[in-house]
């Protein structure tokens, strides 16, 4: 019993709370569609603007055009988006300065 308790401790200390925000851009997981069944297809879809939050931990999105419907979908089934803009600035060190400092 105790092996339980304390594994259940570590893994929701080890939960992230996902903070969404109206106006964020999320992926959809796409759970129901199975016609073309592999290890590489991506299950999610988007990316989709959040437009309502609700109490209950229901997300309404739409689709980026204007006059796409707004869908209500369970909060678990989405996650958030991250554009390719935000990626990391990386300090490049050739590797002749690698010799003099070793």
């Amino acid at each position: 019993m105790w092996y339980k308790e304390k594994t259940k401790l570590w893994h929701d200390k080890n939960l992230q709370v996902k903070k969404l925000q109206v106006g964020q851009k999320v992926l959809l997981f796409q759970s129901r569609l199975k016609l073309m069944p592999g290890k590489l297809k991506s299950k999610w879809i988007g990316p989709y603007t959040i437009v309502g939050l609700r109490a209950n931990g229901a997300v309404e999105i739409q689709g980026s055009a204007s006059n796409s419907i707004r869908i209500l979908v369970n909060g678990y089934k989405v996650k958030v988006f991250r554009d390719s803009s935000e990626l990391c600035v990386v300090e490049e060190i050739p590797l002749r300065m690698l010799s003099t400092i070793a």
